[in-house]
Order: structure tokens, then sequence, then C-alpha cells
């Protein structure tokens, strides 16, 4: 499974585009992502086309889900039309734990004379795509996500009982040649030096023990591609890397920066990185406040969390606020309530309360004080008229 393809380079040697977890087709909070994906991908072929890189690296969650909608699929579809044929980059990628491996893999022997280059469903070989430049080679693996059983069973080693232990047997089965340039492209969970920093939006990659793989297991390796986590990172050094998603997918995230990830790598191994910002259609974000003071401030066509710090019951806020905030994600009232407390009667003593004294505890845990003389008074003469009494 070995492909070359030959460009003729500056002394700089390779330059990569790594982007990964586009996560076509995601939903969030019942509000679809597709059009804020388009908008973000013109700017993704923006840089294509300015910075001309030799390949795009794609790491894997090109869907959300294994049986993506028609719209997520035909955004896909325009996006590779555009970066192959109309910019003539050749894209390398692999499929992740969100993607239906044989959608993925679907047509790969028949795009490769498009310059696509795809790994969908695992196989004990590792696709191999090999690039060149006035250097010599670099070549690129391409490893899929598949679960420890499914490489188990591959590779026919009962041993192999964590996902750790399935990176380390398939890269002992596809020995590299050091004394060249490699680059492998994959989706996992790599963990190594300080904690990595997750996100709400990602999904576990299995159900049930350990999903970590250490990066030690990439050491011979010029750079590797990763896809999993939504916040772009390092892992341990540069050489070990995380593009991150396009777009923030969960309020944990509203605090990153969204990029994607130019890579070059020089005739010597040498590599520089450069975060290249995006920036999304609607941004995700935060409102605290009281209700009047945020429907008096300017409208946002943002997503938006909208936590209420008004003390009492509310009529229709989720109404008032879409009318100048429409993409209100989350309406949080917890904040309101935090400190009320229930009056922790049983039904036999509150068969004893009076009306009168039922309705001032009702308010006591809906407003946080005790009902005012007046208060008090007009609810009693309310109810001596529903009794008839006055």
């Amino acid at each position: 499974m070995r492909t070359n393809i030959r460009f003729f380079e500056e002394e700089i040697g390779l330059r990569f585009l790594h982007l990964g977890d586009l996560h076509f087709g995601k939903i969030v909070n019942s509000f679809s992502m597709i059009e804020d994906q388009q908008y973000v991908l013109e700017q993704v072929k923006e840089y294509v086309k300015k910075y001309k890189p030799d390949a795009v690296l794609l790491a894997g969650d090109i869907y959300d889900r294994s049986v993506p909608p028609a719209r997520a699929v035909s955004l896909y579809s325009q996006f590779l039309r555009d970066v192959l044929m109309e910019l003539k980059t050749p894209v390398l990628a692999v499929a992740g734990n969100h993607d239906g491996a044989d959608l993925i893999s679907f047509g790969h022997e028949l795009f490769e004379a498009a310059h696509y280059y795809v790994a969908g469903r695992y196989t004990k070989e590792m696709k191999k795509v090999v690039l060149q430049d006035e250097h010599g080679p670099v070549n690129v693996y391409l490893l899929p996500f598949a679960d420890y059983a499914v490489v188990r069973e591959a590779h026919q080693d009962e041993t192999i009982k964590s996902l750790d232990e399935a990176m380390r047997v398939t890269l002992e089965s596809n020995p590299i040649n050091k004394e060249e340039r490699n680059v492998l492209v994959t989706h996992a969970f790599v963990v190594g030096g300080e904690d990595p920093q997750e996100s709400d939006s990602e999904k576990k990659l299995v159900v049930g023990g350990k999903e970590s793989v250490s990066a030690t297991h990439f050491e011979p390796f010029d750079y590797v591609a990763l896809g999993h986590l939504h916040r772009t990172q390092k892992v341990g050094s540069d050489k070990i890397r995380y593009s991150g998603s396009l777009l923030k997918y969960s309020f944990s995230e509203e605090n990153y920066q969204k990029s994607v990830t130019m890579i070059d790598l020089s005739g010597t191994g040498e590599l520089t990185c450069e975060l290249l910002p995006l920036t999304p259609r609607r941004d995700l974000r935060t409102l605290t406040g009281q209700l009047d003071d945020l429907l008096n401030q300017p409208g946002s066509e943002d997503y938006l969390r909208v936590i209420l710090t008004d003390k009492g019951e509310l009529l229709e806020p989720m109404a008032k606020l879409r009318q100048v905030y429409p993409n209100v994600m989350i309406l949080d009232l917890l904040e309101n309530n935090r400190d009320f407390k229930g009056s922790g009667l049983t039904k036999q003593a509150r068969e004893q309360k009076t009306p009168e004294q039922l309705f001032a505890d009702f308010y006591e845990h809906h407003k946080g004080e005790t009902i005012h003389e007046e208060g008090a008074q007009l609810i009693t003469q309310l109810i001596q008229q529903l009794r008839g009494e006055c």
C-alpha cells in the first residue's frame, strides 16, 4: 500500500496543513452546525490557497456519527472537490471513533487518482503514502481509529487488552525507516508530559477500561498529526500535536481559540509549527445577569448559555431572551435557585397548616424571604373572598 507523489519544493522541505475533528453533521443543543462548518471551511480553503501546503492531513472524526446526514456528506464532498481539484492539494485522511469505517473507506482506490488517500478500516499493514522533495522521501502513515478488540483479532494476539497495547503492536508490526522522514496521522487519546486538556464534546474512545495511549510509542516519527481532543495542543513536544476541532462544540470550549496547524518539515527532519486562527460565524459563549439587564443590551447571533441571577419566578424568560438573542442554547436558572430550600414538611404536617400558612411557606421557598405583613393581609382577604366570608 505504497503510493508516490513527487513535488518540487524549496529548502524548507515539505509543508502540511493539519486539521481534524471536523464533525460534519454535528448538532449542539438542538442547533445544527452545518452552516457554521461551511463558513469556517472557507477560511481553511483560503489558508490552503495562500500557504500552498504539499498535503492536508486530516486526523479523523470527519463526521459526527457513523451514518451522517446527507448535508454533512455533501459538505465534505464539496470540501474535497475544492481542495483536490481547484487547489490541487492532496488530502491524506483517517477515520476517527465517530466515523463509519466503511463509509470513510468507500471508493478509496478510485479516489487515489485525484490524490485523496484515506484509511477507514483498520488493517495489519498501515497505509503508506510517500511524498518527495529534493531532500528525498517523506513517508506518511495513515492509521485509523480501531477498538483494541479489532486490533487483537487482526493480529491474532490475545495479549492486546487496551488501546495502548493495540498501538504498540501496530507500530511494532510496521517498522519504519529511521533514515528517512516519517509522519503519522492517527486518532487517539495520547498522553505524555502534562495532562491533556479535554472538553465536554469529546466522546470516550472505549466504554470502560483505559483509553489513553503513551506518547513514547511515537518517538521514531518526525511528526504525529493527532485527532480526538478538541483543543489545539502539543503532547510533550511540537512533534506530537492535536490540531483541535474547527469549531467550539461545548461551553467547556468557550475560551478556546480555534485554529488549524501548519507544519514545515525540513530536509533534516527539523520542525516548525504555526497556528492559523479561525473565526466562527457565531461564537459560543456565556452571558450572566438579570433578565431585564440582558434584554436591554445589544442583541447577538452567537450561541449562548444564559445564567439568570434574578430572584423569584420569571415569566417565559426563554421566549423573551430569544427575541434579542435568537440562538440561546441553554437557560440556566440554578444560580437563581441555589439558596432556596424546600420546607421539608411531611404530608401530614402540611395538612395541619392553614391555607395562609401554606402560602407563606410557598412565598418563602421561592423568594428566599418571609412574606411581609401587607402581603399576608392581602392573601388572607383573597382566601376569605374565595370562601365567601366577605
